[in-house]
């Protein structure tokens, strides 16, 4: 009987093996994860073991390598739960990690993008939906196989191009202005695999960036494309804006303009223009010029307590305003405010050209409209004056009168006080002539006022606004006249009388800095309550515009960001 048992048994073991009496093959065994060295190092530094079989299977599949997955990533993985952590590496498995080149920062920053969208959605409603956004891959794979060019991937941006397979141009992409547009409004269900398409009927593309919202893995809805030429640009701003992309939704298209212009608060009053740029040169490099304001009655304060910087590019520019946010460049030994100077599109030439307006600043109080016409009448027939505080304007019946005038005075000491001379910038139709934006502008409103301790200093809703045409659109910069002359339609070519930017000023929001605490808004520095810019702008995003309801994104604020 005993025989009989063991002959069954023996029997039973052979057929679940496969290697007798003609079994049909079963599955191959799992993996043995406690023999696998990858698994085992997982283990050691504390990996749940479901995470760790789900990192080695990724690692068996090739995506990624122990290399790509480091300390910082097991220790963010190590702090969310099991199926937190599987749905992450099923997520990465269904991506590809298409475009994906650094793929060790990426994981990372996903990591860390996937628990930020925890806290603020719910981690029911994350496992529920898809955490990698991106376009068809098989539509976009067809894209870069007909133009060879590469695709790069991250958390911030999509980037296409840049360069294309067969430029022979810098390597930093074309060079000066115009080449590069914004592309706004685009709904975020689209991608480049729509855009590239649309967008090379214009022209060759050099590049094109899609900015991405870390946080919900969207697009934030606004690119940019640089194109090989700069027609190509001016060309698919003037054929897209106002396109509809899809049916009912149109995107918004305007040549971009990086900034190179900083606004820097809290410089010492005493400081003249030569010796805050010898200042600013001493500390760092591609400084090209200083904008300053003064106060023509008061010989003992040579600026207002700010200034506007001008850089010789936008990389050099953003890397010299990280340093002064980070305290690593002190101006005069002193902590200053710094933030981009907003700028307007200014008039084109042919509008320029039929100017007939002079204008004049930095003129002393005692200066009156009878004193300006007798000094200004010698150069052609006047058809008015009208001065505001410590500018004016003065309108000549002939342009080359006006031209004249400006040549003469331009520069030249009136009443013990040296006043700059331009042409007046003609208003333009705000509707018409959107704001040219790009690569480093706030969403900063006009209108800055200076004042007693713990004043404000307004702005809608961003930085500091600097404005060529402090007077357009009846925006009354520093005391823009708006009576029936609509002077508050003109602009200067300087910009205007800008309040003091005062010792304890604060920003809107905030209740401005303490007694004993001078030039700095209460949580100035790293913790900044009363902030100016929405929250969330320090993950490298552009402030936003409100139009209409709309979100306008129109700025790249921190490239390196991403």
């Amino acid at each position: 009987m005993t025989d009989v048992k063991q002959e069954v048994k023996q029997e039973v073991v052979e057929n679940t093996n496969g290697a007798e009496n003609g079994a049909a093959e079963t599955p191959a065994p799992a993996n043995n994860f406690e023999e696998n060295e990858d698994y085992k190092k997982l283990i050691s530094l504390k990996v749940k073991p479901p995470v760790a079989e789900a990192i080695v299977e990724i690692y068996q599949s090739g995506l990624l390598s122990p290399e790509d997955f480091d300390e910082r990533a097991i220790e963010m993985i190590n702090s969310i739960t099991v199926d937190q952590a599987k749905y992450i590496f099923k997520e990465i498995a269904a991506s590809k990690l298409f475009g994906v080149s650094t793929k060790s920062l990426y994981v990372t920053s996903l990591i860390r993008s996937f628990k930020d969208r925890v806290r603020q959605q719910g981690a029911a409603a994350v496992l529920s939906g898809k955490l990698i956004h991106g376009p068809d891959q098989a539509s976009l794979e067809a894209i870069l196989a007909r133009t060879g060019y590469p695709i790069e991937v991250t958390i911030g941006q999509r980037k296409y191009g840049g360069p294309p397979p067969d430029w022979d141009g810098p390597a930093t992409g074309p060079s000066g202005q115009g080449h590069e547009i914004y592309v706004g409004h685009i709904p975020t269900e689209l991608f480049e695999d729509t855009l590239i398409p649309l967008f090379e009927q214009v022209g060759k593309i050099w590049d094109l960036r899609l900015m991405m919202d870390p946080v919900t893995g969207m697009s934030r809805g606004y690119a940019f494309i640089t194109f090989c030429e700069k027609n190509d640009a001016a060309e698919a701003a003037k054929k897209y804006d106002g396109h509809d992309i899809l049916p009912g939704k149109s995107i918004k298209v305007n040549v971009s303009v990086a900034n190179t212009r900083l606004f820097i608060g809290n410089i010492p009053k005493t400081k003249s223009k030569d010796e805050i740029l010898e200042e600013l040169k001493s500390h760092a490099d591609g400084v090209t010029d200083v904008i300053i304001y003064s106060v023509p009655d008061n010989d003992k304060i040579k600026n207002r307590g700010f200034c506007f910087v001008d850089f010789i590019d936008h990389k050099t520019a953003s890397d010299v305003k990280r340093k002064i946010s980070q305290m690593k460049i002190r101006p005069f030994n002193v902590e200053v405010y710094v933030d981009w100077a907003e700028q307007q599109e200014e008039p084109d030439d042919e509008t320029m050209s039929k100017v007939k307006v002079l204008y004049i600043r930095n003129i002393k109080e005692a200066v009156t409209e009878e004193k300006l016409t007798e000094i200004f009448k010698e150069f052609g027939e006047l058809e008015r004056v009208k001065k505001v505080k410590d500018y004016a304007f003065i309108h000549f019946n002939e342009r080359e009168d006006c031209l004249k005038a400006m040549e003469a005075w331009n520069g030249k000491e009136l009443e013990g006080t040296v006043v700059e001379a331009s042409l007046a910038k003609p208003p333009q139709d705000k509707k018409k002539k959107p704001m040219i934006r790009g690569r480093g502008y706030q969403h900063g409103g006009p209108g800055m006022y200076g004042g007693p301790r713990g004043g404000a200093m307004r702005g809608g809703g961003g930085g500091p606004g600097y404005h060529p045409n402090p007077y357009e659109m009846g925006m009354g910069w520093g005391g823009g006249y708006g009576g029936p002359d609509m002077y508050g339609a003109y602009g200067g070519g300087f910009g205007g009388a800008y309040g003091d930017y005062g010792f304890g000023f604060g920003f809107r929001g905030a209740r401005g800095a303490p007694r004993g605490m001078r030039g700095f808004p209460r949580g100035f520095g790293n913790n900044r309550r009363g902030r100016g810019k929405r929250p969330g702008d320090g993950r490298g995003g552009p402030a936003s515009k409100r139009d209409n309801g709309k979100q306008d994104f129109s700025a790249d604020v921190n490239m390196s960001t991403f």
